[in-house]
């Protein structure tokens, strides 16, 4: 069983409130996007610099290859899956601050998701599961609730979920492995995939709907409404007939896999190396803002290095200004790649963003 450390931080408006939940219904998974940094050093900034940056996020375990932090209490609200009052899970309505608990899982240097880390948060998220006696359909994606793109790499392959659930459900002794579907969609059998097509809705389809938009099928209608009509149906067909299986618009384990396998080669040919042009000079938090499409080049580096200035905000806090949370985005890269951390983007910071993004 992972080494589970009650270090809870402390009463505060911003990241742990001390409201009491309404009552554990679900897990939501998360990762931290911040590359490197342990469950302490992420239980340590709850503890401080966001509370200082006036910034309203948590949850209640940070997880990583050694041990779970636990810095939340259980039966407490954390900042972790709400965002302008959209839920998008039934069961975690109508907010899922206040009915489920957040698990972040810890990034390593190299931007992925060790698979020591995924165990520990697997067997942590098995005892809660257990305790709260929650099926494994209770486990969800931030991106599942919210649409917010967490856990990305469980976002750009839906697979990881069907596979982290199966291994809490071996570590719970149970021998199937349920399926967060909407009531007109079905697991398939044979693989854990849930299987969608016309007529069916919910947040499933919209999290397709969204995949297939961004993998080139357009939805020029309707868009992603979370409703499977003709149009999904046909964007669906176009895939499959572009990946040699057959077209009959219907959303299942190969279609899944051929999907999976467009959105792998859409990220390799764009990647984060070669695209990003960074300005020359000092560029830092003052009043009045620096802003321009300096700064904004300055955001994207460090959000393709997953060093967001605001991953709760619109398009990651990435909006052309140097305010406060760029500066804090700045000094966290700065404070992991060995470099004074001061939070002022400078001709040092400049040389190892670009060295790690060639």
């Amino acid at each position: 069983m992972v080494k589970v450390v009650k270090n809870y931080v402390k009463v505060n408006q911003y990241t742990r409130p001390g409201l009491k939940l309404a009552g554990v219904k679900g897990i939501v998974m998360h990762w931290t996007a911040t590359p490197g940094a342990s469950a302490l050093n992420e239980r340590n900034y709850f503890n401080g610099t966001c509370i200082a940056d006036k910034r309203y996020a948590s949850a209640h375990y940070f997880v990583d290859r050694k041990e779970a932090q636990h810095i939340i209490p259980e039966n407490e609200v954390a900042y972790h899956a709400h965002d302008q009052n959209r839920c998008y899970v039934s069961f975690l309505k109508p907010n899922a601050n206040t009915t489920a608990i957040g698990v972040e899982m810890c990034v390593e240097k190299d931007g992925k998701i060790h698979s020591e880390t995924v165990q520990n948060a697997a067997e942590l998220v098995a005892d809660l599961c257990k305790r709260y006696g929650l099926s494994t359909d209770k486990i969800v994606r931030h991106y599942d609730v919210t649409n917010k793109s967490c856990p990305t790499p469980w976002v750009r392959d839906a697979s990881q979920l069907t596979t982290f659930r199966k291994k809490v459900d071996a570590l719970l002794g149970n021998k199937t492995v349920s399926n967060t579907t909407a009531p007109t969609s079905q697991p398939s059998k044979s693989t854990g995939t849930t299987i969608l097509k016309k007529g069916s809705s919910g947040s499933s389809v919209k999290a397709l709907q969204k995949r297939l938009i961004a993998a080139g099928f357009s939805l020029p209608k309707y868009g992603a409404d979370g409703s499977y009509g003709n149009e999904t149906v046909q964007a669906v067909k176009a895939l499959q007939k572009k990946s040699g299986i057959t077209a009959d618009g219907i959303y299942g384990p190969a279609t899944e896999k051929a999907l999976s396998a467009i959105e792998k080669r859409k990220s390799s040919s764009s990647g984060k190396k070669s695209s990003y042009k960074l300005p020359t000079g000092i560029y830092k938090y003052k009043s009045p803002m620096m802003k321009g499409t300096a700064v904004r080049q300055i955001q994207e580096a460090l959000a393709a290095l997953y060093f967001y200035p605001d991953k709760e905000a619109k398009n990651n806090g990435i909006d052309g200004y140097y305010g406060p949370k760029t500066a804090n985005a700045v000094k966290r890269f700065q404070l992991m790649h060995g470099l004074s951390a001061d939070g002022i983007y400078g001709p040092k910071t400049k040389a190892k963003i670009e060295a790690l993004l060639k």
